[in-house]
């Protein structure tokens, strides 16, 4: 027996047995509402060959994974705990494959019987890109990808495998409108005004809008990281920063001492304790002064947050959190508004939305926005809102 198991978004099961019908049209088909068997007979000396396909769905369909529910949803929470935890050569693919796993609304496995002959071979593939899918499997004489288990794209391309390999550069991720948040006539006066706001905003530099994007939560429902946690993050981030720009180890532990800093997450602790960064770790850390920039605007210790344009003025940020005793530091900030912060986070969800859709288009980016500070403001403002309440780490920027 070969196997593996499909997971989708969207499922038309009607579609997926008129697939095996017109790849087999001599087999012998049992289907019931959620299952289909195909068997084609073997000769006198040949054994028959055997399809089973069958699928189980959410409790409720979303987009989401906010909760666990039902039997799908927990095995879904478990793979994103999973993927989350694999050393990943390719990070952004990753991300945005873990966002593809939380839409996910079908899980279907696919047995052949007693291997995956060039007929299974043919149907899964069709099924799996007219689901627009992805499949995690073992490897087989087919599906062959990775030494051990590992995840493919519609294209049986690799998107992720245990050791992080990945042979892909992008990964899309279509969420069905009729699974987006709650209606819009459920939104309160408050986010529809954000949203015209935003748009309003983003018009007037001649940035592309998407009409169809949701509002993001209102003041009375987001739930603020607390000033402390915001403030541990900020000094994280200004010794990370530091650390990808080349300061010393030994100026790098003496400032950690002297400011109490003990709160990295799993992907800091690493860059602070090697010994030398290549140069994309050295990236990784160096961009972090965006994400110093967008806490200390939330603690009220920058005036405003820029147009993103450009990068930000690192002398300037590092001197506000430098400079201070940790004492002086904290006793100087409040944390911004749950109206201000949602502001922010709204205009750069919408502005990330515009280098999102140019890049997949091979397209410009107008309104001389730089891609990346946006990318990094809206890591930054997900996590001060606590968006799917994830660790700093494992962030996503769903657009």
């Amino acid at each position: 027996m070969e196997n593996c198991t499909i997971y989708s978004h969207n499922l038309e099961f009607e579609k997926v047995i008129q697939i095996v019908k017109a790849k087999l049209p001599k087999a012998k088909i049992d289907r019931d509402e959620k299952s289909l068997t195909a068997t084609i007979k073997g000769g006198f000396f040949g054994k028959s060959k055997t399809l089973k396909i069958k699928y189980r769905e959410r409790k409720n369909l979303s987009y989401k994974l906010e909760q666990i529910e039902c039997g799908l949803t927990e095995n879904l929470s478990g793979m994103v705990n999973y993927i989350q935890s694999i050393p990943a050569k390719n990070e952004e693919v990753r991300n945005k494959f873990l966002y593809k796993v939380m839409s996910a609304n079908y899980e279907i496995p696919f047995i052949a019987e007693p291997e995956m002959v060039k007929e299974f071979q043919s149907i899964l593939k069709e099924i799996i890109k007219d689901l627009d899918g992805f499949i995690f499997a073992e490897p087989n004489q087919f599906l062959n990808k990775s030494n051990g288990q590992y995840f493919a794209d519609k294209d049986l391309n690799l998107i992720l495998d245990t050791n992080g390999n990945c042979e892909i550069k992008d990964i899309q991720v279509i969420v069905d409108a009729k699974y987006h948040d709650e209606p819009k006539e459920n939104y309160e006066e408050e986010q529809v005004a954000r949203k015209e706001k935003s748009e309003n905003f983003l018009t007037s530099k001649g940035i592309k809008i998407n009409k169809n994007l949701p509002c993001v939560s209102s003041s009375t429902n987001v739930d603020l990281r607390s000033v402390k946690e915001v403030t541990d993050r900020a000094y994280a981030l200004l010794i990370i920063a530091a650390k990808g720009e080349g300061v010393e180890q030994e100026h790098l532990i003496r400032t950690v001492e002297a400011k109490k800093i003990d709160f990295f997450s799993q992907q800091e602790n690493y860059i602070y304790q090697a010994d030398h960064l290549n140069d994309q770790e050295r990236a990784y850390a160096t961009w972090r002064y965006e994400s110093l920039y967008v806490m200390l605007w939330a603690l009220g210790k920058m005036d405003e947050l820029k147009y993103p344009d450009d990068i930000c003025d690192v002398q300037t940020i590092v001197a506000k959190i430098f400079e201070p005793t940790r004492e002086e530091f904290e006793s100087s900030i409040t944390l911004r508004s749950e109206s201000e912060i949602l502001d922010e986070l709204d205009k750069i969800y919408r502005m990330n939305w515009a280098c999102v859709d140019a890049r997949i288009n091979g397209q410009e980016v107008l309104g001389n926005i730089n891609p990346s500070v946006v990318y990094e403001r809206h890591y930054s403002l997900n996590w001060l809102t606590k968006y799917h309440n994830q660790d700093w780490d494992y962030v996503q920027t769903s657009t």
